[in-house]
């Protein structure tokens, strides 16, 4: 899941100013013109990090954000038939959607990950492994395709469904897995000594998944 939208947190930072120079603005003003979209982003974060600790709910959020990303991602790869000011719009969405899927899978996994060195050696794993997207969007952005980038834009998009994809399979395997436990088919785990019980972590058939 991190992987696939890991990329697109890096890919904004090719693609922006391309995009802001487009609208005729100088090099200094197309910087100083990115600032509202991390501004916009990050409002639309912190919005969707209270209402998924509200809900103790993260797939929906994930989803959310990947849609966000995918309207913008399709208005860039048809940039040539949408004025300018269309493609500085797909750029807000892109980034918000990033921003909002990023932080939901990394709070995603650590909530159904019991245990203290379980916990810490998956969460390592996940971002040591995610951040691999970071490699994959500094080498999809070809100089020679400006500033339309098809393969990068194809590719970006291509990893945030894999994301997508990828969060729906968790969701529904966790789903299932906390429909067994309430039906009893984990109740055997309650046999084991106590000492070994209480460390099951995840594995404890108390233990509910956060979707």
């Amino acid at each position: 899941m991190y992987f696939g939208v890991v990329n697109t947190g890096y890919a904004t930072s090719f693609f922006t100013p391309t995009i802001l120079k487009q609208l005729g603005w100088t090099a200094v003003r197309a910087q100083l013109l990115s600032i509202p979209i991390y501004i916009v982003a990050s409002i639309a974060t912190l919005i969707a990090a209270f209402c998924s600790d509200h809900l103790r709910h993260r797939y929906a959020f994930t989803m959310i954000g990947i849609c966000l990303a995918t309207v913008g991602y399709v208005v860039l790869l048809a940039q040539t038939n949408v004025p300018v000011l269309a493609r500085y719009i797909a750029v807000y969405l892109i980034t918000a959607g990033g921003y909002i899927t990023q932080p939901v899978c990394l709070a995603w996994l650590n909530n159904n990950l019991g245990g203290n060195y379980k916990r810490s050696i998956g969460i390592a794993m996940q971002i040591g492994c995610g951040n691999l997207g970071g490699i994959v969007a500094s080498n999809i952005f070809v100089a020679t395709q400006a500033p339309t980038f098809p393969l990068g834009f194809g590719i970006s998009l291509g990893l945030l469904w894999l994301c997508g994809l990828a969060s729906t399979a968790f969701f529904i395997g966790l789903w299932m897995e906390n429909r067994r436990r309430d039906r009893g088919k984990r109740n055997d785990r309650y046999n084991l000594p106590p000492s070994e019980l209480e460390n099951l972590g995840d594995d404890h058939p108390r233990f509910r998944f956060v979707l």
